[in-house]
């Protein structure tokens, strides 16, 4: 059974780490591999969503962070918190594959309330909802 629900905490994870040391990841598996210890095992086909969804997010970096600033009305980027910034980044890369943008928008607002600030999954929501892919 693919655990696609934990799959997009691992990503947030991955990304969130990533930001706050500014750092690129350019080899998703090896990444995965080295920090095993901190998530269940990971079948192939998980790994592999993880890892596609990572590189997404760093090759179109710019056009998401861009669309995600045209629908920031008084905000800016940098202002969101790390794990806002990348569960923005994460849903707008993965809506690019996966046409069930309603199921990704209301699993990217649980992760929220589960990892962000209180009130953080309102901005999310009304961002991720406004975004045409």
């Amino acid at each position: 059974m693919f655990r696609i629900k934990y799959c997009r905490e691992i990503i947030l994870k991955l990304l969130y780490s990533a930001d706050v040391q500014q750092e690129i990841i350019t080899d998703c598996k090896t990444r995965l591999k080295k920090y095993r210890g901190f998530w269940q095992s990971l079948k192939p086909e998980e790994e592999e969503f993880i890892a596609r969804i990572i590189r997404r997010v760093f090759a179109e970096m710019k056009e998401i962070d861009q669309t995600i600033k045209k629908h920031l009305i008084g905000w800016q980027l940098g202002r969101l918190t790390p794990i806002d910034r990348n569960l923005l980044r994460m849903g707008i890369a993965e809506m690019k594959e996966n046409e069930e943008k309603a199921i990704i928008i209301d699993d990217i607002i649980r992760i929220s309330k589960k990892y962000s600030e209180k009130d953080s999954f309102k901005i999310i929501n009304a961002i991720l909802d406004k975004v045409q892919i």
